[in-house]
């Protein structure tokens, strides 16, 4: 996949968009105080509200986390029934991110994680100071910070917690943690990718771009896609191939993806765009070409069947000339003969 290999398979309005995500063969979206969670061809497959606008979503294996007002909620996947009434706290919630094996941690707005089971029972608290942002685990025990200082802390989540920064550099802006990798803006504009691990970087690389300024980002088959504040699709690292800029990708200012070969896209006005990669989109035509011309076969048995039938009961009644055009639009040559030798008879 490369470039503008990419094409819209549907799109739609909704009402004010607030996030957007992917789930499986799916998506969710959040739009005033709705959730709702459509199929890969944009059908609903259910619509949940809630008591506040929805800012925040998130999904683990069975349930989608959301932050709406200043209380944190859970919804089931499948259905989108509420597993609890929600918790709260004062100032509210600012971003969330599932524990892999289970659980959830919430950053809030005055410098606090808290810490929540599976069900979304709380468990603790721990103070980090104000965060940008929740950058993504290197396993279970780590996890990234954006400080609100730039600098990326890595926090130890254990009986005894323990934090420390990994560099002393300040960006302006992270993505989150992809398979080990993130996108990093420094406060000059510059845009880096790197791999980080609890003490440093395996891998930190300026990434040779001009004029960027990431709003959103996903990681997808074939790299790093990034929102910009213009609203513009930018693939990083750049394409090589000139040739492949001539069309320009619009997007809006979320995007979220499978990381393999879906992105979706959406405007904060509510256009919502379901992006396919090109091997995707043929697969998805074959599809639908083979489904088209079963249909045509099946309803071309149907038709035989029913002109046989007929064929049987004019043969049946003793109008032969009747049943042996029948046979003969059959091509039942066979039938058509035997036939012929009855209306010799006089049969």
């Amino acid at each position: 996949m490369s470039g503008n290999k990419w094409e819209v398979g549907w799109s739609l309005q909704e009402n004010q968009v607030a996030a957007v995500i992917c789930d499986g063969d799916g998506m969710l979206v959040a739009c005033g105080s709705h959730v709702v969670s459509y199929d890969s061809r944009g059908n609903i497959r259910w619509r949940s509200n809630l008591p506040f606008k929805v800012y925040r979503l998130e999904v683990d294996d069975s349930n989608v986390g959301l932050l709406c007002g200043q209380g944190f909620h859970l919804l089931r996947i499948a259905d989108g029934i509420p597993i609890h009434e929600g918790r709260a706290t004062a100032g509210g919630f600012q971003d969330l991110i599932p524990r892999p094996g289970g659980g959830w941690v919430i950053s809030d707005r005055v410098g606090h994680l808290h810490l929540f089971d599976v069900a979304g029972i709380g468990i603790r608290r721990l103070n980090t100071g104000d965060n940008r942002r929740l950058v993504g685990w290197l396993d279970r025990e780590h996890l990234l910070l954006h400080h609100q200082d730039g600098r990326i802390m890595c926090l130890r989540l254990v009986q005894q917690d323990f934090s420390r920064y990994i560099d002393e550099k300040n960006w302006s802006w992270t993505s989150r943690l992809s398979n080990g990798q993130m996108l990093l803006q420094a406060t000059d504009g510059e845009v880096w990718m790197g791999q980080p691990h609890p003490f440093g970087w395996d891998a930190l690389d300026r990434v040779e771009m001009v004029g960027t300024e990431p709003i959103s980002s996903v990681r997808s088959g074939d790299g790093w896609w990034v929102a910009d504040i213009d609203g513009k699709l930018l693939r990083i690292p750049p394409l090589a191939d000139e040739s492949e800029k001539s069309v320009e990708m619009k997007g809006g200012e979320f995007i979220a993806g499978n990381g393999i070969d879906i992105m979706v896209t959406a405007t904060q006005s509510g256009l919502i765009r379901w992006w396919e990669s090109a091997e995707l989109s043929s697969k998805r035509r074959a599809i639908i070409q083979r489904l088209v011309t079963e249909e045509r076969q099946r309803l071309d048995w149907e038709f035989r069947k029913n002109m046989f039938q007929e064929a049987r009961r004019a043969e049946d009644d003793g109008i032969l000339s009747k049943a042996i055009e029948l046979y003969q639009a059959l091509g039942r040559s066979g039938d058509v003969h035997r036939m012929l030798q009855r209306q010799s008879r006089g049969d």
